[in-house]
């Protein structure tokens, strides 16, 4: 996975952006969204109705999260653990640190001091003066891929994992710090392929932790009242899948995800109910700056709501909804497999593909078919005993673009 994160899709001349991080400040007013598979950073001064772009500084990487403390101060994380600042409210950005991991992945701020960024590699990065230093703490998890932190004081905090880079140690699991993210203690491990993507705890004892099912997608919200030493599954609505992100303001949350998923919640996560929204593809994250005010962004879109969520609208960056066609174009089933793998596809002509087979860490296994694709459906196998067990992603590349999809294989 390391290699094959996100890809640009060009559509008919059109880019189709993942837009992976957003925040809005307290002012309900200024707020940021960056992208993951372009150095793009925009800002918006009324709630999200408009967006303008800002300039990061030159050689930027690419960015998975955004966070701010007002309407001035922000910091991006993203790839190769770069971590960049705002004080004028992105008039101009600086780099902090980079190199803390090969990318991170989620940073949170507890107040304009104490921030922790989660990354690959079992790697948990903390600041304790605003970011004037960045110091990388190691878990005993190094082939976790961590995704979702939260902290509710200096000391206490959790953070959450999926898609490991090894399946010797299973999926999403919960770890928890008592000492500021210094140490890190497993809470709750689970062997199944289910991921954790994004945990909100409202103090020390009661928390909420979402994710999903890669093997059908099905969302997963977990709660716990004893500080994650014991979870409890809660009900997702129908028609909700795979979440992303969740965020809270007291009581009321929101949760987002695969599908143009939007779930909220008014009674700590305890029952949701789904809020419909023009979105159909993935959304990968949420913010709220208090129960009316709301953005959420993903592939291709995002999203405002001065309402709490009952009525959820499009920014002037509108969703190309043929990247919809695309997502669901390539199907790769069963999903784990342990016997034959089949690969359908769609293809509108008699275009020149390749089909090829990579590993986590994206090297290149096999190239399965290099030719011409008949008009309509196109199906193939792969022999998935010649593998080993493991994570990997097929990818159908044509002269205009590349669409991949993750696959397990079991023993």
């Amino acid at each position: 996975m390391k290699y094959f994160l996100l890809f640009l899709t060009i559509i008919s001349g059109v880019f189709a952006y993942d837009y992976h991080g957003c925040t809005l400040a307290t002012d309900n007013l200024h707020g940021w969204v960056v992208c993951l598979d372009t150095v793009l950073i925009l800002h918006t001064t009324d709630g999200g109705s408009t967006w303008q772009p800002q300039n990061p500084p030159a050689g930027s990487r690419r960015f998975f999260d955004i966070t701010c403390f007002d309407e001035f101060r922000a910091w991006t994380c993203g790839i190769l653990g770069e971590i960049l600042h705002t004080e004028n409210g992105g008039l101009d950005w600086i780099m902090q640190v980079y190199g803390l991991s090969f990318y991170a992945t989620r940073i949170e701020f507890l107040d304009e001091n104490y921030g922790w960024t989660i990354c690959c590699d079992g790697v948990v990065g903390r600041t304790t003066n605003g970011g004037n230093f960045w110091e990388a703490f190691f878990t005993p998890y190094y082939e976790a891929v961590f995704y979702g932190v939260s902290f509710v004081n200096q000391w206490d905090g959790w953070i959450v994992a999926g898609y490991p880079d090894s399946l010797a140690t299973g999926q999403g699991c919960v770890l928890r710090s008592t000492d500021g993210g210094v140490n890190w203690d497993s809470l709750y491990h689970l062997s199944a392929y289910e991921d954790f993507f994004d945990v909100y705890f409202f103090n020390t004892l009661n928390g909420i932790v979402v994710g999903g099912d890669e093997s059908d997608y099905s969302p997963i919200i977990l709660k716990t009242t004893d500080g994650g030493i014991t979870w409890n599954s809660i009900s997702a609505p129908v028609n909700s899948y795979y979440l992303r992100a969740v965020d809270f303001v007291e009581d009321e949350g929101w949760a987002v995800g695969k599908y143009g998923t939007i779930i909220h919640t008014t009674d700590y996560g305890n029952t949701w109910t789904f809020q419909t929204n023009p979105a159909e593809s993935t959304l990968f994250d949420v913010d709220f700056s208090d129960n009316l005010h709301g953005i959420a962004c993903g592939h291709n879109i995002i999203l405002y709501t001065t309402d709490g969520g009952q009525n959820w609208l499009p920014t002037g960056i509108e969703e190309d909804t043929r990247s919809k066609k695309l997502e669901t174009r390539l199907i790769v089933f069963p999903n784990p497999a342990k016997g034959n793998l089949r690969i359908r596809f769609n293809s509108p002509d008699e275009q020149k593909i390749t089909v090829k087979l990579y590993d986590v860490s994206g090297r290149l296994i096999n190239e399965i078919f290099n030719g011409k694709a008949k008009i309509g459906m196109n199906e193939m196998s792969i022999i998935t005993a010649n593998y080993a067990a493991g994570i990997y992603f097929i990818s159908i590349e044509t002269d205009k673009e590349i669409i991949t999809e993750k696959f397990i294989i079991l023993k």
